[in-house]
């Protein structure tokens, strides 16, 4: 850690300036130097500058400034330790240290063991490690009775939680801590004095598949910057029985077993898959991940998308004018009313014409009995004028007798 703090580029030892030619240079000018920078100065008093510049007020300000500097840069640098300090859960070296450990303390079991099986990587295990690691609890993972929850293909997941302070973490450290627990478990009589189920998980004989992730936490319980480690173990421990059988160290493997570092190891069994689109449904935040079936349903809605897109363009294109027509879809409520409002228009439009033929009646009466009158006063005239005309006869007769 030492040797990474003395090369890492962030770090930078600012000398400090003094003495009268240090401060001279701060008050030169950029791209000036020698007689044209005193030039500039020249009107200045060089003593009182001496004196202000070595004033005890002005150093104990610069030092501070400068102790600032370096505690800032500290502190940038300490966070990016921190920040980097806790390895992901599908870092090689990570999964390489506490494998190998896994498979050293079981190899080593005191008792040997003889049916103890080789332990390989798992990523969907790491995963829910980390998933549940994320809610920062100390606590079981309360969805491992539950199907297809943990991991795509195991049931009966096991699980080995370590909480610490975050700067003193290890998965070494963390691992040990459980198999220290072998003092609590007699293997004789297959009883625990004190907490050793982290133990029993450890040498579950069984269990040949493994995932860890730490997560770092504000605070867990009374540990303030902690650090949560949890390990998940397929197939898990029942801890309702002795965690192996004692004996010769592979001496009951399966017979297409192999002996790999004292224990039953199996190609097929062992073999590292690595599910790429499976997560936790029930971690939150979750990764953003897209399998096959997603990506098809993508391409198909932008394909639907498309086609619509072109469809309403024809349509718009072969009937300019849809958009101005009435909506021809009623529900029967509206056709209902609709049909009634028809059936009270149409009455009152038979209505209001035979009123129309009425008026138009009535004026025609007027109209027929003015034409008779005027007739009639047109004979009277006439009458009139014809009994005139012989009284004007009349009387021209007489005159000429």
């Amino acid at each position: 850690m030492a040797s990474d703090f003395e090369r890492s580029p962030a770090v930078r030892l600012l000398p400090t300036t003094s003495g009268r030619g240090a401060g001279a240079a701060r008050w030169r000018s950029p791209g000036r130097s020698g007689a044209g920078a005193l030039g500039r100065l020249r009107p200045v008093d060089h003593g009182v500058l001496h004196l202000l510049e070595h004033s005890p007020a002005r150093r104990a300000t610069m030092n501070a400034l400068n102790l600032w500097l370096y505690e800032f840069w500290l502190l940038i640098l300490s966070s990016g330790l921190n920040a980097s300090f806790l390895p992901e859960e599908e870092d090689v070296d990570f999964i390489n240290e506490y494998v190998n450990l896994h498979n050293e303390l079981r190899g080593s079991a005191v008792p040997q063991g003889s049916n103890l099986r080789f332990m390989t990587w798992d990523v969907a295990l790491s995963r829910t490690a980390r998933a549940w690691g994320k809610k920062c609890l100390f606590k079981t993972n309360s969805y491992l009775d539950e199907l297809n929850m943990v991991h795509p293909k195991y049931n009966g997941i096991g699980e080995n939680i370590w909480v610490g302070p975050e700067n003193e973490f290890t998965a070494s450290i963390a691992i040990r801590n459980w198999h220290a627990e072998k003092d609590n478990y007699d293997y004789e009589n297959g009883n625990c004095t004190s907490e050793c189920s982290h133990y029993l998980q450890l040498v579950w004989n069984n269990s040949y598949k493994v995932g860890c992730a730490v997560t770092p936490c504000s605070r867990i319980g009374h540990i303030k910057h902690a650090a949560i480690f949890i390990c998940n173990y397929a197939p898990g421990g029942t801890l309702r029985r002795r965690p192996y059988k004692k004996g010769l160290f592979c001496s009951e493997c399966g017979s297409a077993d192999t002996c790999t570092d004292y224990l039953c190891s199996n190609a097929d069994r062992d073999e590292v898959i690595y599910y790429r689109y499976w997560y936790p449904t029930w971690e939150n935040p979750r990764p953003l991940i897209c399998n096959p079936v997603c990506i098809l349903t993508f391409i198909l809605r932008l394909l639907c998308f498309i086609l619509c897109t072109t469809v309403v363009l024809l349509v718009q294109k072969r009937f300019p004018n849809i958009l101005l027509e009435q909506e021809m879809f009623f529900t029967p409520d509206e056709l209902e009313e609709r049909k009634d409002r028809k059936l009270k228009e149409e009455k009152i439009q038979k209505v209001e014409e035979k009123q129309e033929e009425r008026e138009e009646g009535e004026t025609r009466k007027e109209e027929v009995g003015e034409q008779r009158e005027e007739k009639e006063e047109d004979n009277a005239e006439g009458d009139k004028t014809e009994a005139e005309e012989e009284e004007e006869e009349e009387q021209e007769e007489e005159e000429d007798d």
